[in-house]
């Protein structure tokens, strides 16, 4: 006799489609299908004693205990944080040592800018002593008042050269020479 093995289809939950979309009955319990990740068991809810299982659920797994841990310290858990924490307080330290670094720059560079505009004020002032002394020792008086201290005498007899004919005029010259105007010569 030949038996013919049909092949195996999922069960799926009674109530329920084959579709996961699909809505299901809220009287139905929900059970994790394989590969399901569920609650934590210190995040579940604690059933209250004397409580008896709800119609329609199965009932509560009796507690177990957890497993012992090590005495030692918890390395697993600090151990992502410690180079973090490092990294923080190395951009921290290398933030505050540059803002030093900055704030130190800039202000010697303000305390030689207001050195080198003090200098500038002064060097100024020096300049204009100096242009009103020039200015002072050019006027034809306190020339004149020099030469004499020096020994110096003004000549009594002017004389001037004629381009034209090459003949030195010497004292007043005529109305007609005179008439000449010579930029700069004021007789």
């Amino acid at each position: 006799m030949a038996t013919e093995t049909m092949p195996r289809t999922p069960r799926t939950a009674p109530g329920r489609g084959s579709d996961p979309r699909e809505p299901r009955d809220p009287r139905e319990p929900r059970t994790p299908r394989s590969g399901q990740v569920t609650a934590p068991r210190h995040t579940r809810p604690a059933t209250r004693p004397g409580a008896g299982p709800r119609p329609g659920t199965s009932t509560p797994r009796p507690a177990r205990p957890a497993p012992a841990r090590p005495a030692g310290p918890r390395s697993r858990a600090r151990s992502p944080r410690t180079p973090f924490i490092l990294l923080l307080v190395g951009l921290l330290g290398g933030a505050l040592i540059s803002l030093l670094v900055i704030s130190t720059t800039l202000a010697q560079g303000a305390f030689r800018v207001t050195s080198l505009q003090e200098q500038n004020a002064n060097l100024a002032r020096e300049q204009q002593t100096l242009t009103n002394e020039v200015a002072q020792a050019g006027n034809p008086a306190v020339i004149a008042g020099k030469a004499r201290q020096l020994g110096m005498q003004a000549n009594p007899r002017l004389g001037f050269i004629d381009p034209k004919t090459g003949k030195i005029i010497v004292g007043k010259p005529s109305k007609a020479e005179a008439a000449i105007n010579v930029p700069g010569y004021t007789p």
